[in-house]
């Protein structure tokens, strides 16, 4: 879940650019005379395009915003309409933001308009887009985006990729303090620990392909909820065998002598084919305790076994 949250009023941002040379459409003259119908049709399409005006990105310079205001976010306390009311009150002072707990942070944010053609980009397979002259040069990602509606266009490049979201997780029937969990997220061409694929898109400080994901950590939380998103270039032939693997860790927050930092504390996984097809969709999974069992991965783990224990169920 959100651990903390701030904004940035962009408005502000482009205003710098200077004020606009425009005349008052309210003004006392205009009031007088209302006009014919077509002109004041006229004047209705010029201040529906102020906003347009007002965002003419031709002068402006990059600029480098720091952020230092930062709010701590409880999901249990603050919900989406009090965070836009704290939205709209962070425009002017009020004595409502003293009720929220600051957190002591930082975040640097470089604005500049984007050209009209970007320059040493790569695709949303990490694949260089041509001309790309210089591999020193900090790239551009082009995003992968999830239209609303089919968008009929040709396929001009070969793409298989594969989404993941874990959503919550229900640990509220384990006994111990498992309350700081992360998941590892894993895509297995078999039950072998070796036998997981770098195929994972890596995030910007790590390698271009992983063997697993991780969630960030949900501090003293048993049932949390992750905002995640996990990317991967999976294989064209899939078997019965590949599947994806969840493994649930409670992190310990005050390592002690010999005890480790992580401690696995639940399993769930999610076979890939059925049918000759490739499974997906949501789905909602119970969590082992135990490691998976030999053979694992061609059944579901909806499937029960004498040899595991679940807790509830759990929803990746």
């Amino acid at each position: 879940m959100p651990f903390a949250w701030t904004a940035i009023h962009l408005l502000n941002i482009v205003s710098s650019v200077g004020g606009l040379d425009r005349s008052d459409p309210d003004s006392d003259s205009e009031r007088k005379s209302h006009g014919t119908w077509n002109e004041r049709k006229k004047k209705g399409f010029e201040r529906m395009s102020v906003g347009e005006e007002m965002c003419n990105f031709g002068t402006f310079r990059p600029a480098t915003l720091t952020v230092t205001n930062f709010f701590k976010q409880e999901g249990d306390r603050l919900s989406d309409e009090d965070l836009y009311k704290f939205l709209a009150d962070m425009r002017r002072p009020s004595s409502v933001l003293r009720r929220l707990r600051p957190v002591t942070a930082q975040l640097k944010i470089d604005i500049s308009p984007a050209p009209d053609s970007p320059h040493y980009c790569l695709s949303p397979e990490l694949l260089h887009v041509i001309p790309y002259p210089d591999l020193r040069v900090r790239p551009t990602k082009e995003v992968l985006e999830f239209p609303a509606r089919n968008v009929y266009t040709p396929h001009t490049t070969y793409r298989n990729l594969l989404y993941v979201y874990p959503q919550s997780l229900n640990f509220s029937s384990r006994q111990g303090s498992v309350r700081n969990i992360a998941v590892k997220v894993q895509f297995m061409a078999g039950e072998d620990p070796s036998q997981a694929l770098p195929v994972i898109f890596g995030k910007s400080s790590c390698a271009e392909f992983m063997k697993e994901a991780y969630t960030p950590i949900i501090y003293h939380n048993k049932s949390p909820e992750f905002y995640e998103e996990t990317k991967m270039k999976i294989p064209a032939n899939l078997t019965d065998n590949h599947h994806l693997l969840f493994t649930f860790y409670h992190i310990s927050c005050q390592p002690k002598q010999n005890t480790p930092l992580e401690t696995p504390v639940g399993y769930t996984w999610i076979p890939l084919m059925q049918h000759g097809r490739l499974r997906t969709g949501s789905f909602s999974l119970p969590v082992s305790v135990e490691k998976p069992p030999p053979s694992y991965s061609v059944l579901t783990p909806d499937v029960k076994r004498e040899t595991m224990s679940y807790l509830l169920r759990g929803q990746e």
